[in-house]
């Protein structure tokens, strides 16, 4: 439930343990859930910060979970301030001229993914991507990449999904509604992005950047979707 957002499978668990059980010491969710209990507290903390759960000031502390409606609105929140970030960050790149940042819109489902897979097939060291059944094409630029020992890292919200991708199936009526569409990113070696969502029909909405003050936040995206995966 949770990782669609980027928690961890176990943060998911001791999320909804705290649900059921109100609030409670660390030490009665471990039991709960017969998890270790430095990875409950290390859950648990994680949860806190990310404002899907609280703690008390007591001895012994207790930690309760956010309701569901609560945490939804700190998710979009947090959602949309990144994505403020974001644009801030692109608004800010200089664009045409030699040796200026590259940036590159896209607005065609051809072009999005023709990018994307273009991104896979220039990766060296490592690759983060996120997409989907719908993005075959880019899928299919994976086993090539392997092949140079490019480190892969991929979530599929759908499938089909390519060979090692986490796979976490999430309805496309949820995706349209989060994310405007079906996202598609993409990010290797630290220097080239392509990220977007298809919109329909042959619409798409992205953006291909080599631009140092885009890469490296896409990429710390990216790297925290796969945190505790």
């Amino acid at each position: 439930m949770l990782e669609r957002f980027g928690f961890s499978p176990t943060e998911g668990k001791v999320y909804q343990s705290l649900l059921s059980l109100g609030p409670t010491t660390g030490y009665a969710v471990a039991m709960e859930l017969g998890i270790a209990r430095a990875n409950v507290y290390q859950a648990l903390e994680s949860l806190t910060r990310r404002g899907a759960a609280r703690k008390s000031a007591t001895v012994p502390i207790q930690y309760a979970a956010t309701g569901p409606a609560a945490l939804l609105a700190e998710l979009e929140r947090s959602f949309r301030h990144d994505l403020s970030d974001l644009e801030n960050d692109l608004r800010s790149l200089p664009i045409g001229g030699t040796g200026q940042a590259e940036l590159e819109l896209l607005t065609t489902a051809d072009h999005l993914l023709t990018r994307a897979a273009s991104c896979v097939d220039a990766a060296t060291d490592e690759l983060f991507a996120v997409t989907g059944g719908w993005a075959a094409e880019v899928h299919a630029r994976f086993p090539a990449a392997a092949l140079r020992r490019v480190q892969i890292r991929c979530v599929a919200l759908g499938e089909p999904a390519p060979d090692g991708a986490s796979v976490r199936p999430v309805p496309e009526s949820e995706l349209r509604a989060y994310w405007g569409g079906l996202p598609v990113a993409v990010v290797a070696d630290r220097g080239r992005a392509v990220f977007g969502v298809l919109q329909g029909g042959r619409a798409a909405s992205g953006v291909a950047s080599s631009a140092l003050g885009a890469v490296p936040f896409l990429r710390h995206l990216l790297r925290r979707e796969f945190s505790g995966a």
